[in-house]
Parts: structure tokens; sequence; C-alpha cells
């Protein structure tokens, strides 16, 4: 009798968690088709703490797909945090991450539905885990996506949303993605995308300058500089590289879309040519 009464409760029990589980499972799902992504991050953590890690993790990594696509980047940044969390907690329970299904695999593998990055062709995406190569993987496409579209103020939020190793980043996608291929079109276009009259465009284009300095990224660093008209950060440039001031001058100087930097041309003109004067005195001095 004793035995039959605790089979009984142990099918109640069962019973009771397939139905918390059905439900918890419905509730996400609904927030997520319904956009909800901030309530439907709310039921990942109970999921974690009563389905498991692996099963939070797989929807952390549709929470995130889909964050990202709305631009909400402080939304994205803590499901970051939480799946890494999570995943060294999957790594150091091997026997969990052993039954976890094909599909959940596949995803966590996989992940993004973006276009794949130079990531994923990387020595050290081989040596991550996949939980930490999933949410690499999302974060990398994500930031092709933005980069190839010239979309930097969004770009700029999510790098600091999700701390994304944007100077890494952009190392690897010199040749690639974040690659300008004619500096008149580039500066152009990146001019219609960050409105200099703005105040957090421009702190955009100066938080971007910065990364491309750290990367000595050139093409970059000139686009930016003349949009900012930082007249000394293109002095830099161009006192080390008379063929580039040429090009570059003759560039904004033939372009009646660039009438508005042509005091900056004046100014560096002016800076280019004392040093000019200053090196021909020195020599003729020695």
């Amino acid at each position: 009798m004793f035995l039959y009464l605790c089979v009984w409760l142990l099918f109640l029990v069962t019973c009771m968690k397939l139905v918390l589980f059905t439900v918890l499972d419905t509730l996400f799902e609904d927030c997520f088709q319904r956009r909800w992504y901030r309530t439907a991050a709310c039921y990942i953590l109970v999921i974690a703490k009563l389905e498991g890690v692996a099963v939070s993790q797989y929807c952390a990594l549709r929470l995130l797909q889909a964050t990202l696509d709305e631009s909400l980047y402080d939304l994205a940044g803590e499901l970051v945090r939480f799946l890494l969390r999570s995943g060294r907690d999957i790594e150091q329970a091997p026997t969990e991450s052993d039954s976890l299904s094909p599909k959940l695999l596949g995803f966590l593998i996989f992940g993004s539905s973006h276009k794949k990055s130079s990531l994923d062709k990387s020595s050290s995406f081989k040596e991550q885990s996949p939980h930490v190569a999933s949410v690499k993987s999302i974060l990398e496409s994500h930031a092709s996506y933005l980069m190839s579209g010239k979309e930097l103020s969004k770009l700029v939020a999510f790098v600091k949303g999700t701390q994304f190793d944007i100077v890494d980043f952009l190392q690897r996608e010199r040749y690639g993605c974040a690659q300008l291929q004619n500096f008149a079109a580039g500066l152009e276009l990146i001019g219609q995308k960050l409105q200099m009259s703005e105040l957090q465009n421009r702190l955009d284009a100066e938080f971007l300058l910065a990364q491309m300095c750290s990367v000595k990224f050139k093409e970059w660093i000139v686009v930016l500089a003349t949009l900012l008209q930082r007249s000394e950060v293109l002095y830099d440039i161009f006192r080390y590289d008379l063929r580039l001031w040429k090009a570059y001058s003759v560039t904004l100087e033939s372009h009646l879309a660039f009438a508005q930097y042509h005091d900056l041309l004046q100014i560096l003109e002016a800076k280019l040519s004392a040093t000019s004067r200053e090196e021909s005195n020195r020599g003729s001095i020695s």
C-alpha cells in the first residue's frame, strides 16, 4: 500500500511538472511571437530554474537574435551575459550536454540566420565551446550586417550594449565588410548616415574614430576625421603622405557636395605648408 502511494505521488508530481513546463513554454512562445521581448526574457530565468540550463539557452539564443533584429541592444547585452554565464554551467555538467537534442545542438553551433562572418573561419572559433561560439557567431553576424549597411549609430549602440569586441572585429574585417572601396562615395554615404548637426551622432563618430585609430584603419580615420573636421588628426596622416593629401584635396575640391569642407582644406593647407617650410629651412641650415 505504501509503495503504491509513493508511485502515485511520484506520478502526480511528474504530471504537475509536465503541465508547468508546458505552461512556461507556452507563455514564453506567446511573448516571443507578440514581440514582448522583455517579458519573454523574464520567463527565461524561470525556465532555467525549472527546466534546466540547456532549454533556457535555446530560448535565450532565439531571443538574442530577435532583440538584435529589433535593435534592443541593452536587452541583448543582458541576454549575452546570461548565455555566457549559463554556458559555463553546461560545460561543468557534461552529462546534461550529452543529452542535448540534434536540433538544439544545431542551433547552438550555427545560431544566426544572418550571413556568417569571418569568425567561423578562424582557428579560435574551433577552440571555443559551442555555447560561446554560438553567441559570438550571432554577434559577429549582426556587426557585419550593420557595418555593411554603414548603420554606424546602431553599430555604436550595439557595441556599447553588448560589450562586443569591435577592435578585434575591425582587424579581421579590414578587407571584408569594413572595407571602404571609394573615399568620395564613402564620405557622402556616411555623412548622410551620421548627421554631424546632431550631438549624439558626433559622439558616435568620435567613438568610432577612436576605435579606427586603435587599429590604424587609415581609410576610416580620414572619413570620420573629415566629418568631424578634426584637422589635427588629418594633419598627422597627411604630413607623412603628401600624395594622399593631394588626392584628398582634389576630391574635396571637385565635388560640390563637399563644399562644407573647404575651410578644413585651407587649415590643412596652411599647416602642411608651414611644416614644409620648416623642414626646408632645417635642411638649408644643415
